[in-house]
């Protein structure tokens, strides 16, 4: 049977992972990725172009079709495009993730709860499960692989290999190459240091065969559909581009990047992380300690070496950071100290305040004074003041509850009881995720969302006018959320004469970014036109003789 503090850290865990689906609909699609995922998917399903991603018509190649065929399942099921049924393949594939880590940590030797857990509370991960991005379904299976491989590399079992393989195979239908490279680097590294173990060379061979010929049939079939350039810009551009830093693949950053980017990412976890990552380095001869290790250490350094780095490129690194941080929690308290007991209380208490000021902080307050650029200290130091002393009873009680509990996990932490302590710590984490879904972020959403001009946009259509995207390069992804929630597509032109050519059309309109009017301004003057923003980036809807909003 099942002990008492068991029972609590399962439910705290249970608890945590099912607040990745909560909440999912209550804000729309935010610019960039979001819409531009949401539309390939909707254009995917309208059209029917299941092997070549499309985007506003044209191939989009940086990703093969498969978490674009999820999301227009989940569209065809769900009874349409919107922003609840485009995020749910990723709160899903968060969910598997989550199992993943936890089948992880058992094969290791860790304890599988509080992995699974410390994964579904750690900032990063919990926002990109509520993200319509393949990055947490990616994630699942780059896990999912790489823990195969490791219980192939103990257990001889050839079924094994071929699972990971599989599953690489999805992670490469998910996000491109960078799942199985990942993967495939750390396989590699963990062979170099800890010997072949029980793996067959000729296995290991047929399930990279597997892998190869996947990513050689997708290349052969956006060939086919699309031309010889295909390959090449998806192999080259996109991917060894990224690597080497070229200007137009974007996300350049500068080397220190990811260290800043994991301590928000995995906090308060990151706090603990070294030591666990230390305990793993003492303990590396045995291969349960040397593989997480191997798996956090090399996907981190990878992605630090390359130029182009965003946060949720390091996500498939999570499971093995949360799996270091579960092993060294039941480290012999010679080892620990008081770290538990001290992070516990100090999550505690920054968990009871920030439910409480979220609770009590007024949005609409906190954008007024940000919009107006000033970084008073004193305004926003009587924001706070204001709204705490005029905080609901709601808002106590909740921080309150949250303190209690985590003044109750600080006790067993200091009694020894070292899963009650995490789960503990986990309702405290996990009180924050619910207040951020819940109050945070509808409160912003107006602020962000590119929902009304799209509809807008739509309206237009319907009374037959023609409607012109200008410039359609969209870095700032507000033109491509803009499509999703037209529901359809719009003729693209790139040069200034013609879109003024076409808006002399009684029954036309081109809508752009505001950088590019000043271009198209001489040309067309005369004609109305209507200022906004799509998401955070300020727009322009030029507009024909005839056409009225």
């Amino acid at each position: 049977m099942m002990r008492a503090d068991t029972w609590r850290l399962a439910a705290a865990a249970a608890l945590a992972t099912a607040s990745l689906m909560v909440g999912l609909a209550r804000t729309d699609l935010w610019p960039p990725d979001e819409g531009r995922v949401a539309e390939i998917s909707r254009e995917m399903l309208a059209d029917g172009s299941w092997v070549v991603p499309r985007l506003n018509g044209r191939p989009f190649l940086e990703e093969p079709p498969a978490f674009y065929w999820l999301q227009a399942a989940t569209y065809r099921l769900g009874g349409g495009p919107s922003a609840g049924t485009a995020r749910v393949p990723a709160a899903l594939g968060a969910i598997a993730g989550v199992l993943a880590t936890a089948v992880l940590a058992r094969a290791v030797g860790a304890d599988g709860l509080l992995a699974a857990a410390i994964l579904a509370t750690a900032p990063e991960y919990w926002w990109m499960a509520r993200s319509a991005t393949p990055d947490t379904a990616e994630t699942a299976a780059t896990t999912l692989a790489l823990t195969l491989f490791f219980l192939a590399w103990r257990s001889e079992r050839r079924r094994l290999l071929l699972g990971a393989g599989v599953a690489a195979v999805v992670a490469f239908g998910f996000k491109s190459f960078l799942g199985i490279g990942l993967g495939a680097l750390v396989a590699v590294t963990f062979i170099a240091r800890a010997g072949w173990g029980r793996l067959r060379r000729l296995d290991l061979g047929v399930a990279a065969a597997m892998v190869s010929a996947a990513v050689l049939a997708w290349l052969v079939a956006i060939t086919r559909e699309v031309g010889g350039g295909a390959a090449t810009f998806f192999v080259v551009t996109n991917h060894f581009g990224r690597l080497a830093g070229a200007e137009t693949a974007g996300h350049l950053r500068p080397f220190y990047y990811y260290f800043a980017n994991v301590a928000l990412g995995m906090f308060p976890w990151a706090l603990v992380l070294p030591l666990g990552v230390a305990a793993a380095w003492r303990h590396a001869a045995r291969p349960e300690r040397l593989f997480p290790l191997v798996w956090a250490g090399i996907m981190l350094l990878a992605l630090t070496l390359s130029a182009s780095k965003r946060a949720n490129y390091l996500l498939p690194a999570y499971p093995a950071f949360a799996v270091l941080v579960a092993q060294w929690w039941h480290e012999p308290p010679s080892e620990r100290d008081v770290l538990p007991g001290a992070l516990t209380i100090g999550v505690a208490a920054i968990a009871a305040l920030v439910v409480l000021g979220v609770l009590a902080v007024d949005p609409t307050a906190v954008m007024t004074l940000a919009e107006t650029g000033k970084r008073d200290t004193a305004a926003w130091a009587t924001l706070v003041q204001t709204a705490l002393t005029g905080a609901p009873l709601s808002a106590w009680l909740a921080a309150g509850g949250t303190a209690l509990v985590g003044l109750a996990a600080y006790g067993a932490a200091r009694s020894g009881k070292l899963r009650r302590a995490a789960a503990g710590l986990v309702v405290c984490l996990t009180s924050v995720h619910l207040v951020v879904v819940l109050r945070v972020l509808p409160g912003f959403n107006r602020y962000c969302t590119v929902r009304p001009w799209g509809q807008r946009l739509a309206r237009l259509a319907d009374r037959g006018v023609d409607v012109v995207l200008f410039r359609f390069d969209d870095t700032g992804g507000g033109l491509n959320t803009l499509l999703f929630y037209a529901g359809r597509n719009f003729t693209e032109m790139s040069n200034v004469r013609d879109v003024a050519a076409a808006l002399r059309a009684p029954h036309t309109c081109a809508i752009l970014r505001l950088q590019d009017y000043p271009a198209l301004a001489p040309l067309v003057s005369g004609l109305r036109v209507a200022h906004g923003k799509a998401g955070v980036m300020p727009i322009v809807l030029v507009l024909g003789e005839k056409v009225a909003l």
